[in-house]
């Protein structure tokens, strides 16, 4: 018997199990039937129309996606909304998506969506920085030190280059010195309390708001905001590979892609 959904659903969750994704989350299959055949697995970011697309080209595809489609209830499935819209186009061109979304950010080995600025910066005595909800979950966030200081902008610049960031936003002076440093991927900054509890000198993270910002500058907690997509698309290639490991161990035989498709929504507009 070939692969199926099923089968790399099981590999998903040995790996990333749905044990440690938060309360709220929706990992797991999204559109598709666990009996249905894969004969390719695509790893995306976000699920989109061009990703759709891109997976439809190869019959029996399953999107692994970090972003769950379907997060919210919706009402009805129908074209009105985003998702609905999506996941009736993956259902109409028998593209399977399921998604691996906190449980992959909590990740350990490696594939965490907090990691690539953990190696970015080098990071030392590194620990987490957020509890687990329920006892035996995996804990979310990073908190370690630099070898030496750096001053905040620098800082900046190197995470920027290393999440391939195309630009940066920062809270606090940029000649302030920094040596602690705390690190949840994607939309961390309601982490704040938690950072400054952990002696962080400054946070990295993405989509941080005016008033978080504010509040932080006000404690003496220093901001890095990289972006929701670039402090987790950085993630997306290790876990492409280790999920790929997985599968093979599992006996299973189709080939795990990256999608070509960058979701990032924004462009950077320089005056």
């Amino acid at each position: 018997m070939g692969d199926t959904v099923g089968a790399w659903l099981a590999v998903l969750d040995r790996g990333w199990p749905h044990h440690d994704a938060a309360s709220w989350d929706r990992p797991g299959l999204q559109v598709g039937d666990p009996d249905d055949p894969v004969a390719r697995v695509l790893v995306t970011l976000d699920v989109t129309a061009e990703v759709l697309d891109e997976a439809a080209a190869v019959p029996a595809t399953m999107v692994v996606a970090h972003h769950p489609l379907l997060l919210r209830p919706l009402a009805a499935l129908t074209t009105a909304t985003a998702p609905g819209a999506l996941a009736l186009r993956a259902a109409r061109t028998g593209v399977t998506v399921a998604a691996a979304h906190t449980n992959l950010d909590a990740a350990d080995d490696g594939t965490g969506t907090s990691d690539p600025v953990v190696a970015a910066l080098g990071l030392v005595g590194v620990a987490p920085l957020l509890p687990p909800e329920r006892p035996g979950a995996r804990p979310l966030g990073r908190v370690g030190d630099l070898p030496d200081a750096l001053a905040l902008g620098d800082l900046a610049r190197r995470v920027a280059a290393g999440l391939d960031a195309p630009s940066v936003r920062v809270v606090g002076p940029s000649d302030r010195p920094v040596r602690r440093v705390a690190v949840l991927g994607g939309a961390g900054a309601d982490a704040a309390a938690e950072a400054l509890a952990a002696g962080a000198d400054v946070l990295v993270t993405g989509d941080v708001r005016h008033h978080v910002a504010l509040d932080a500058l006000a404690l003496g907690l220093a901001l890095v905001d990289a972006g929701h997509h670039a402090t987790e698309a950085a993630a997306m290639p290790a876990f492409a590979d280790r999920l790929a490991e997985h599968a093979a161990a599992g006996g299973l035989v189709a080939p795990v892609v990256r999608s070509a498709v960058v979701t990032d929504p924004w462009t950077t507009v320089v005056p």
